[in-house]
């Protein structure tokens, strides 16, 4: 029997992160070894035009059974997203230096997509690694929904089965202090943590994916 196939898409560096945790978890579980599952690790460019383009190619390339894209973000703890809606806003630019204000991802699209990861068993089996984890109801405006709404929309019109989800993990202690200023009061969260996130997050997909190949009585 065929191993199922996990893409993890983790976004490189921006604006607000020169190295960002995301692109770094990514190749990180690419090299491990899983029992389970195969996991395809890469780096999605922070890039608001070119990025349907991109996932698209990814999802045609490797036809994964699961998609789970990884961002950072200011949450105190690893976030298992469950909406991604359409829309972008945000004056932080992107790659390009772009910029959007109220500008949907899809010009008459859905206003959201549910995402079909097993959220709540993936944010138990964080917990249990002694992470700290929640579901979240909102993914923001930048690039991290785009990519939990697009994602979705593009399996929808392949006809496809793909899972579909997002996780946000937290800055880096690291990059919090390259930050200008004084009394910087962010959260923070080490690599090592984010990345055990990661790892629990597989399995519990893997372990949803096989449940669901099983044959029913």
């Amino acid at each position: 029997m065929m191993k199922p196939k996990i893409l993890l898409a983790g976004y490189g560096s921006w604006a607000k992160a020169d190295t960002n945790p995301a692109q770094a978890i990514a190749l990180e579980m690419n090299a491990r070894h899983w029992d389970a599952c195969e996991v395809i690790g890469l780096e999605m460019p922070v890039a608001t035009e070119a990025l349907a383009e991109e996932i698209g190619r990814l999802l045609d390339l490797h036809a994964p059974a699961a998609w789970i894209g990884i961002g950072v973000s200011p949450a105190p703890v690893v976030q298992a997203e469950m909406v991604g809606i359409n829309w972008r806003d945000f004056d932080v630019p992107d790659v390009t230096g772009a910029t959007m204000a109220r500008t949907q991802i899809v010009e008459g699209g859905p206003a959201a997509y549910d995402a079909t990861l097993p959220n709540a068993e993936i944010v138990a089996a964080i917990r249990s690694a002694g992470v700290p984890a929640a579901l979240s109801f909102h993914a923001g405006t930048h690039l991290c929904n785009q990519m939990l709404y697009t994602a979705a929309r593009l399996i929808e019109m392949r006809g496809l089965s793909t899972l579909n989800g997002f996780i946000h993990v937290p800055q880096t202690p690291e990059n919090i202090l390259l930050e200008q200023g004084r009394n910087i009061r962010k959260p923070s969260m080490s690599l090592q943590m984010s990345s055990e996130a990661l790892a629990r997050t597989i399995e519990a997909t893997a372990r949803a994916l096989r449940e669901r190949a099983q044959p029913s009585a």
